[in-house]
């Protein structure tokens, strides 16, 4: 699947995707309507992976996965049990495990105690309850595991406490009977008491050596648990002054995002299943010819079709330019010879009158005589909008050309516009069909009398005028209502088309029906001469027959 046709399948159904991303966000946005504030407070605590003992290894080759394990362990009962008594009120440890979560920092050795409570101090009091329970109790729980240890260095030091003194008391008796003896010979002599107790000096001597040995292994056991038990309260919770983003905001965001991508998983089904064109692309592949531009909906243009042959809408007027040069780059060589231009479209109300009135009225600003045939027989629409005469128009041409007797002033009707003059339907009936050998004597009467002839045919399939109108045009613009257009229905267009493509201009319409009935411009019936040298009467000239301004319910605009 191209990106080409994902774009243009949403670009299709815009509103579906729009609306389905609408429908995604609404749990999150009655979450945040609903929803109370609710404040977070985060104590950070930093966590001493041990160097000696149980989890040593553990934690010098994997540190994270020690990390991790201790965030069960502020989770767990004990723990939250113990925090709770620490806390003013009535506590309980799954009240406490209701309100916090806990999470390691990246890459390092900390761990994220939050707490969420709708009272911004007791998030902040209960967070700091349960850091400071966890390092407490971490802490007692490495001198518990050393206790036995140092417990039993105390047992044997007193032993050997015991053993010391008793040997003390032998060389102190025995010194003792020495100092006696020295007094009672007066000689003042003492001898040394490794002469006197030998033994009893080596023995005392290899106790207090094993006394300061089993002293100072004491003495590194308890300075080991003090440096084994750094965890530390890194950053104290405090009392947040405005509430956590709400989980609302992240639903708002994700389901509308959900509900996009499902709009547009469903537009690029219905893309698939539809037998409308997509694109741009659908239609040269159909056709055999690219699109030239489009003609956007304008409103002043939807209201009053007769506002294009006034003024150019700056959406249209790039197309319309490109169309006309187009146009003009394949009329003959020959300077006097005229340009037949068949302006159709694919299906009803495709938007070929605004067409052909803006192209009337660049054709004119550039000087040339223009003269807009209305072709289009059941709508009738510029008929309607001049106001032509039904003497005149195209009955007062086939009059002619049966009788001889029509005056040619009566064909054409002048508008405001002095270079541009329309050939009107005249009083044929809005049900009537004419045989296709009525197209000559039309397009001749429209050559004589301008350098232009734009002929509104309406559809191409309409009738067999408007098919033969287009198969005898220099030039062909198809309007082509490209959001409303049926694949099929444009094949059997394709096939009706002339075989050089070169002479087809197409171009994407966005066709709606005229609500309001438009102002429309004077009536000025030509007082040229006829063949004859005959003047039109001035009377006569100004009596026209209107039709009903009701009646439009099939006129066309862009």
């Amino acid at each position: 699947m191209e990106w080409s046709f994902i774009v243009a399948a949403v670009r299709r159904r815009i509103v579906l995707v729009i609306a389905f991303a609408i429908v995604g966000a609404l749990p999150g946005m009655y979450k945040l309507l609903t929803a109370e504030p609710a404040y977070e407070a985060t104590a950070t605590v930093s966590v001493a992976t041990p160097t000696v003992g149980a989890g040593a290894a553990t934690a010098a080759y994997q540190p994270d996965r020690y990390v991790v394990s201790q965030l069960s362990v502020v989770t767990s009962r004990d723990t939250l049990e113990t925090a709770a008594k620490s806390l003013p009120g009535d506590w309980s440890a799954d009240a406490l495990a209701s309100l916090i979560s806990v999470e390691q920092e990246p890459k390092a050795d900390l761990i994220r105690i939050s707490a969420t409570a709708g009272d911004p101090k007791i998030a902040a009091d209960v967070a700091n309850a349960v850091a400071n329970t966890y390092i407490d109790d971490a802490t007692k729980r490495l001198v518990e595991a050393r206790q036995p240890e140092i417990d039993a260095l105390n047992t044997k030091l007193n032993d050997l406490e015991t053993q010391i003194a008793d040997v003390n008391t032998i060389i102190v008796d025995a010194m003792q009977e020495q100092i006696a003896a020295a007094r009672s010979s007066n000689s003042n002599v003492l001898l040394n008491e490794y002469v006197v107790v030998p033994n009893e000096m080596q023995k005392r001597d290899a106790l207090q050596s094993e006394y300061t040995r089993v002293l100072s292994a004491r003495s590194d056991i308890e300075l080991g648990v003090s440096n084994q038990a750094p965890n530390v309260l890194i950053e104290q919770a405090t009392a947040p002054g405005s509430p956590k983003g709400e989980l609302g905001k992240f639903l708002v965001i994700g389901g509308a995002i959900f509900g996009a991508l499902a709009g547009t998983a469903i537009a690029l089904m219905l893309a698939q299943l539809s037998s409308k064109l997509l694109d741009e692309q659908s239609v040269e592949a159909i056709l055999g010819t690219p699109l030239v531009g489009s003609v956007p909906r304008t409103r002043t243009f939807a209201e009053s079709p007769l506002a294009a042959l006034e003024s150019p809408a700056p959406e249209t007027r790039e197309t319309i330019e490109r169309l006309s040069v187009r146009a003009e780059a394949m009329a003959s060589p020959e300077i006097d010879d005229t340009l037949t231009i068949a302006v159709v479209g694919t299906q009803p109300a495709a938007g070929t009158t605004t067409l052909t009135l803006a192209l009337a009225r660049r054709f004119a600003k550039a000087g040339y005589q223009v003269v807009v045939v209305d072709g289009d027989l059941r709508s009738q629409t510029i008929s309607d909008l001049c106001h032509v005469d039904q003497r005149g128009g195209i009955s007062a041409v086939l009059r002619s050309a049966v009788r001889g007797v029509t005056k040619r002033s009566q064909f054409f009707t002048s508008t405001s516009n002095k270079n541009v003059a329309v050939l009107g339907v005249g009083d044929i009936d809005r049900r009537a069909a004419l045989r296709r050998d009525a197209l000559g004597p039309i397009l001749e009467a429209a050559r004589e009398k301008g350098q232009i002839v734009l002929y509104d045919g309406g559809a191409i399939t309409a009738s067999a005028l408007t098919l033969f109108a287009t198969k005898a045009a220099g030039v062909v613009v198809l309007a082509l209502p490209l959001q409303d257009q049926e694949q099929q229905e444009l094949r059997e267009v394709a096939n009706l088309l002339p075989e050089d493509r070169s002479r087809v201009l197409v171009v994407a319409t966005a066709p709606t029906k005229r609500r309001t009935r438009s102002l429309s411009i004077g009536v000025r019936v030509d007082d040229e001469p006829d063949a004859d040298g005959d003047a039109l009467d001035d009377t006569a000239s100004r009596r026209s027959t209107r039709r009903d301004p009701s009646d439009t319910s099939s006129e066309e605009a862009v």
